[in-house]
């Protein structure tokens, strides 16, 4: 067996590799992991597919709060509105993750700045989850507060885009 652990149920089959528990797959040596691996062109088309999704959603975000503000008397419709805000807040995180994880190939220069703008954004997009969802509830402070939010939203997106 080499370098295993016996690890019972966790492992598949019983056996975990020992570099699994070693400090370089730690989580902090994972964090610092930026821009260490070459790049294939296929995980360089992939970062800058995220990127431009990135926009998009945002966009998209964007549109569904200006719809939402049209209606904001309509209880029913604006409640839908919000929860397809909330979805495309959900893929805007997905699409933010997938950006950390190709963070650690050489792909430009700015890998680092877009890793750190994109946890700025991925804080902003939890609170604005999470305010969107006490709106649709009958919070009646939140969209004051989701308006203030997409501002910033829109404002770091557009950094992250433009980074070069």
């Amino acid at each position: 067996m080499g370098n295993c652990i016996i690890a019972g149920a966790r492992g598949s089959q019983g056996v975990v590799p020992s570099s699994m528990y070693s400090r370089r797959n730690s989580s902090e040596s994972i964090e610092s992991d930026v821009a260490s691996k070459h790049a294939t062109q296929k995980n360089m088309i992939r970062y800058f597919r995220c990127i431009k999704e990135i926009e998009k959603t945002t966009t998209g975000i964007v549109n569904l709060y200006n719809e939402a503000a049209v209606v904001v008397d309509k209880t029913d419709e604006f409640k839908i509105i919000l929860q397809s805000m909330q979805t495309r807040l959900y893929d805007l995180h997905q699409n933010l993750l997938t950006l950390f994880k190709l963070s650690i190939y050489k792909i430009d220069f700015s890998v680092r700045e877009r890793k750190d703008l994109a946890k700025k954004i991925l804080v902003l997009v939890k609170e604005l989850w999470k305010d969107t969802k006490e709106t649709a509830e009958g919070n009646p402070f939140g969209f004051n507060n989701i308006e203030s939010k997409i501002e910033i939203l829109v404002k770091d997106t557009d950094d992250l885009t433009k980074l070069i």
